[in-house]
């Protein structure tokens, strides 16, 4: 199997030195690309014939921060993923990242161990949050709109009145258990419709399906 190719932006010299020594004791993980800022990444990407996997990027930056940087990134290149790997723990930050498109977000108070782990993750499910941003994802649905209105969602892809109502369910943080209760069902009719809603919303978990709602709502985080 061939390593896991990852990119690291980061304008703090001795994170980045520090964060390579980390991620490369692992033989499926290999840095292959490193930046001081946004602009430099990008310049990188234009002249490498080997894209990285996924991106490990800071937010304060000089010359291109990386806000900035992950926009243009998922406009220019959405094969690759990105974690957020920053001091900045501000729910504002957080939502609009994850409206950008952010594959993860981690705080650089995590270990190394965990950073390892988020990438892994990342690549196999696409997505990856330590529960605090996820509980941070999930008070910014309740807190930014209720659950009346059908999410918006590409017009090829049809939610029908059961999967709506077990969506708003799941992201209200309703275990398994309490949907069946809610809605009279057996547990096993509950788990049909949430493998039916991560198919249709292109997801493999719960924490991509909160993503998928968060980023399709639209929310503002002014």
């Amino acid at each position: 199997m061939n390593p896991i190719k990852i990119g690291i932006v980061d304008d703090h010299r001795l994170f980045r030195e520090g964060l390579i020594f980390v991620i490369e004791q692992n033989q499926d993980l290999k840095v292959i690309l490193e930046a001081e800022q946004g602009q430099d990444l990008l310049d990188q990407l234009a002249s490498t014939p080997k894209l990285p996997d996924i991106i490990l990027m800071d937010i304060r930056m000089p010359v291109m921060d990386g806000l900035e940087c992950t926009q243009l990134i998922k406009k220019q290149y959405p094969s690759i993923k990105i974690i957020t790997v920053t001091t900045y723990d501000q729910v504002d930050y957080i939502l609009y990242l994850l409206k950008l498109g952010v594959n993860g977000y981690l705080r650089k108070i995590v270990s190394g161990k965990e950073i390892c782990h988020a990438i892994r993750a990342t690549w196999e499910q696409e997505y990856y949050f330590d529960s605090f941003v996820t509980q941070i994802m999930l008070d910014g649905l309740k807190r930014k709109r209720n659950f009346v209105a059908k999410p918006k969602i590409d017009g090829q892809v049809n939610i029908t009145p059961r999967e709506q109502e077990v969506l708003e369910l799941i992201l209200k943080e309703y275990t398994t258990q309490e949907i069946a209760d809610r809605l009279f069902v057996s547990i096993h009719t509950v788990e049909t419709h949430r493998k039916k809603l991560f198919n249709k919303f292109g997801v493999k978990n719960v924490v991509g399906l909160v993503v998928r709602a968060l980023q399709m709502r639209q929310f503002s985080v002014a």
